[in-house]
């Protein structure tokens, strides 16, 4: 019986990075000559050629004109393909998944503007893994392929290159694996057996090999060396073309493939992505600072926009870019030379700056305040109301001391004066206050500055060392500054906030130690040579709550370095870390906040802050993007597990829960019932072993200086549905702001978005692309099929669900300003509101 004849689809390509081991002009210089090189080719042979990236097309559209006019003509004839095209190719691991719609709204956009092209095929041909709501994600923006580098998980077995891949939410996506990578036609006298691997893996006679790599020129030879191989090979053909032909042959010949659900994560994957994410931790707080307020910002400013105020397209446009930007898969993982975190750097000051400011203005203007007068507004950016912990700056006239207070309604409440700055031309004072603020759904409520005449009792219970509120008793060591929190009852719930002090001999991409055990930890364990040394700790019982402050210092040497328990710690010399550790307890918030700052002067250490959970078979569930994944048990209790998290974490084992909230420090291994966060990685060279990247020195990336870190434990009983603490991680991050105004009412009422129940959560109000309507993006966070009841604002007059490019429009009833609809487990609903004309 004679074999089945092949088709070999050979794509040629050139994976452009943004940035990494060259900079921004290098890579667009290089990428410029590739696609000068490749029209030529074109317009003299068969030649095809794979676009991935719009960026990429923008630069080229504005800086060449003539070649994009080659470009543009040639994807006319179908001779080159854009495939992906997304903005940037983006890391899909560590952004929140908002920011992972807006990099396919843009470049897709762009595509069909430009090109008029809708681009139906993903390219994953670079970053750290997919999570598992991408075939959602993908599917409502108008891919129906995808072919990906990394990721495959165990449970395929690497035995098939197309599988269908099932997200979350049950969407479908048929995908290819590139067993080889996306070099596996590159090395043309190497075809023969990169052909016999493909064909192995491949489910149909279609097989793909990709052409090319990151910054490769296209090789001249390639259409005479495809005629060649057809006439040296009769049980194969070869030609050169693009990604949605192979995917259409795949297509129809596919009868009956595998099934995969989850994220794309393999562990390959689990070998490099924590430490990646580890490296210049600087950097990822700061892009979460600017990812949360950017998104809370178009929330207000849509908003505000629903009720009049003009909408700053042209301020958001530009942030937004910026934002997605630092979402590249080697800007965000932090993997590339220093010089190209400077314009990040960059990007990041702007953003800020940018999004408070709209903060303040609109939120201004929907309070009908103006700043520097004797209210508070404080603003809910969440769609439930919320109670919770707020501080504001205010500027006070000269006859004002430090008896400043808050007042609710005219009855003072309790607050604290956290700082207090007299001016030094005598023109008044500078404060910082602290109170506990409730705020409804998606609104403002207004508060009012007075003179504190109220002594106020926290409730709280403070006996030497230990804290004692409403839902635990917490204890903290003089001598290491290690928490311990019981309940009620006296059971064990977690013992932790320790630092340990690893050796760090790696890179950018790989923790490497030659010790088996830490160099150091605040419980004693490390090398005799080195030592904890306490310096203070102070608890202050205030109005609202409770701080501990735990000072100690990490030295390289002390003496006697040995017996030294029996002698103890005489002399330490050589000190490299200053550490403060605050711990915020309240007696009406079941949550233990934890603020650490750390000054470093030594370079080639990692730091990790270790939670015991005191759990002895505990599961674990962590947040996704739109989503949430629980992690196998048997490889929890077995094995050290390493992964990537969003903004929550939890762990349980029967009623009892602990969930570990973070803004911007990344929980990524467990043992056991031990958690460890990574709170830096100091190396000095972007690769060491001359595979991952060149061995290019980074000596920014030693992360010297000084850093801080805000992360929280909640304990709960019952699940963590149960505990809602998808929602309480979630406003962890998206938390109440307040600002100073002179609104004289003592309500600051306007009618909102209201949506329940609560699973769900709103992503994103913005106002849409192409329409002056306004489009709200939220998702079921519990895996649940629910009834959604949405109360909009009166002036939004028609409601339609639509994709994510905010297209294919499905009409929806609203009835009193109420719409309702069915949500499936785990779905992206994206609703355009029409708003009525002013």
């Amino acid at each position: 019986m004679a074999r089945e004849k092949k088709t070999i689809y050979l794509v040629p390509h050139s994976h452009y990075d943004v940035v990494w081991a060259f900079n921004k002009e290098d890579y667009y210089h290089i990428n410029e000559i590739i696609l000068k090189n490749t029209v030529e080719m074109i317009k003299n042979s068969d030649f095809r050629f794979l676009i991935e990236q719009t960026y990429l097309l923008e630069m080229i559209e504005k800086r060449n004109p003539s070649l994009f006019s080659d470009i543009k003509e040639a994807v006319a004839r179908h001779k080159i393909e854009i495939a992906d095209g997304q903005y940037v190719m983006p890391d899909q691991m560590m952004p929140l998944g908002e920011l992972l719609v807006r990099e396919i709204l843009l470049g897709k956009n762009y595509c069909k503007q430009k090109f008029g092209v809708d681009v139906p095929v993903a390219w994953a041909a670079d970053g750290f893994g997919l999570n598992a709501q991408m075939p959602q994600l993908y599917r409502k923006s108008g891919y129906r392929w995808l072919a990906f580098r990394r990721g495959l998980p165990k449970s395929i077995g690497y035995r098939v290159s197309e599988f269908v891949w099932v997200g979350l939410d049950g969407s479908k996506i048929l995908s290819h694996w590139m067993p080889l990578g996306y070099r596996a036609g590159l090395e043309i006298d190497k075809w023969e057996e990169s052909y016999q691997t493909l064909s192995d893996f491949a489910t149909t006679s279609s097989v793909l090999m990709p052409c090319g790599s990151g910054g490769v020129p296209p090789q001249i030879e390639t259409p005479d060396k495809v005629k060649q191989w057809n006439t040296e090979h009769d049980d194969s053909n070869m030609i050169i073309s693009v990604p949605s032909e192979f995917f259409k042959n795949l297509e129809k010949e596919a009868v009956e493939l595998s099934e995969y659900r989850g994220e794309l994560y393999s562990p390959e994957l689990e070998n490099v992505f924590p430490d990646v994410v580890s490296s210049r931790m600087g950097l990822k707080l700061a892009f979460k600072d600017c990812e949360n307020a950017l998104i809370t910002a178009e929330k207000i400013a849509t908003l505000a926009w629903i009720y009049g105020r003009p909408y700053p397209v042209d301020v958001l446009s530009q942030v937004w870019r910026e934002m997605l930007f630092l979402v590249n898969h080697d800007v965000i993982s932090c993997c590339g030379i220093d010089e190209i975190y400077d314009e990040a750097w960059e990007y990041i000051s702007d953003i800020k700056e940018k999004a408070n400011r709209l903060m303040e203005d609109c939120a201004h203007y929907l309070s009908k305040g103006s700043r520097r007068g004797n209210s508070i507004s404080v603003f809910n950016p969440n769609n439930w109301e919320i109670t919770d912990w707020v501080e504001v700056e205010v500027e006070l006239p000269p006859e004002w001391n430090e008896d400043i207070g808050i007042a609710s309604n005219g009855d003072e409440i309790p607050s604290e004066v956290l700082e207090f700055e007299r001016k030094d031309d005598g023109g008044g004072s500078k404060a910082r206050l602290g109170f506990v603020a409730t705020v409804p759904p998606m609104g403002c409520r207004l508060y009012q500055l007075v003179r504190r005449n109220s002594s106020f009792d926290s409730g709280i219970e403070v006996h030497g060392n230990e804290v004692i509120n409403k839902f635990f008793k917490l204890s903290v060591d003089s001598k290491t500054g290690i928490v311990s929190v019981f309940s009620k009852d006296g059971r064990k719930l977690l013992e932790g906030n320790e630092l340990v002090i690893d050796q760090e001999i790696g890179d950018l991409y790989f923790h490497k130690s030659q010790f088996d055990e830490p160099i150091g930890s605040e419980s004693g364990k490390g090398i005799h040579f080195s030592t904890f040394m306490p310096e203070e700790l102070k608890i202050e019982k205030g109005p609202v709550r409770t701080v501990i402050t735990f000072r100690d210092s990490f030295y390289c040497l002390q003496w006697p370095y040995y017996l030294t328990k029996k002698f103890g710690s005489i002399l330490q010399r050589h000190k490299t870390l200053d550490i403060c550790k605050q711990i915020m307890v309240y007696n009406d918030i079941p949550r233990i906040g934890f603020h650490t700052t750390i000054r470093s002067a030594q370079s080639h250490i990692r730091i990790r802050v270790r939670f015991d959970t005191c759990m002895v078979v505990p599961n674990y569930t962590r947040q996704t993007q739109f989503g949430v994944i629980d992690l196998p048990l048997t490889k929890t209790l077995e094995e050290s597990v390493r992964f990537p998290s969003l903004n929550w974490f939890n762990c349980q084992e029967g009623r009892h829960g602990l969930a570990f909230f973070n803004r911007g420090v990344p929980i990524n291994e467990i043992k056991a019932g031990n958690i460890y966060c990574t709170l830096l990685r100091s190396v000095s060279v972007l690769s060491t072993d001359g595979e991952s990247g060149p061995l290019i020195p980074t000596p920014k990336a030693m992360e010297l200086g000084e850093h801080t870190y805000t992360y929280a434990v909640f304990p709960h009983s019952g699940d963590w549905k149960k505990a809602e603490i998808h929602r309480h991680g979630h406003q962890f991050n998206h938390r109440l702001f307040a600002l100073q105004t002179d609104s004289t009412a003592l309500t600051c009422e306007f009618d909102s978005f209201i949506l329940e129940p609560d699973n769900l959560i709103i992503s994103a109000i913005k106002k849409a692309e192409n329409y002056d309507a306004v489009i709200l993006r939220f998702f079921e966070t519990r895996g649940e099929k629910c009834h959604a009841t949405l109360q909009m604002p009166p002036r939004i007059k028609s409601a339609s669900c639509v994709n994510l490019l905010e297209e294919e429009e499905t009409n929806l009833a609203i009835e009193g300003g109420m719409l309702e609809m069915d949500v499936s487990p785990f779905e992206i609903v994206t609703l355009k509101l029409s708003v009525d004309a002013r």
